[in-house]
């Protein structure tokens, strides 16, 4: 069985950087990936620039603001995957970071 790894992407006011973000994420050579978006509140439109990502199979989700701790928590608990990856909304990934790891 091939494994899924989850991407976890906490972000708060993160318009500036979250498409990057999710382009790397969906750039992964390891096919078998889910990507998750929590939105912590965000003021600015880190939400509406997450949400257009979202045909291409990103799952974006809101909270009202609660911190980077709270958003990853629930981004692992709405997750399925047997990996986790962890990403700030302002890192990168490597596109063969994940097949590399497993």
């Amino acid at each position: 069985m091939t494994p899924l790894v989850s991407i976890l992407i906490p972000a708060y006011n993160s318009a500036a950087w979250i498409e990057e973000t999710l382009r790397s994420a969906l750039a992964q050579t390891w096919p078998h990936r889910e990507i998750i978006v929590v939105d912590d509140g965000s003021s600015d439109d880190t939400v509406e620039r997450a949400r257009r990502f979202a045909s291409s199979g990103v799952r974006v989700l809101s909270q009202p603001n609660a911190g980077a701790s709270a958003a990853r928590n629930r981004a692992w608990r709405e997750s399925r995957g047997d990996w986790l990856q962890f990403l700030d909304a302002d890192d990168l990934l490597e596109p063969r970071k994940i097949g590399h790891q497993l």
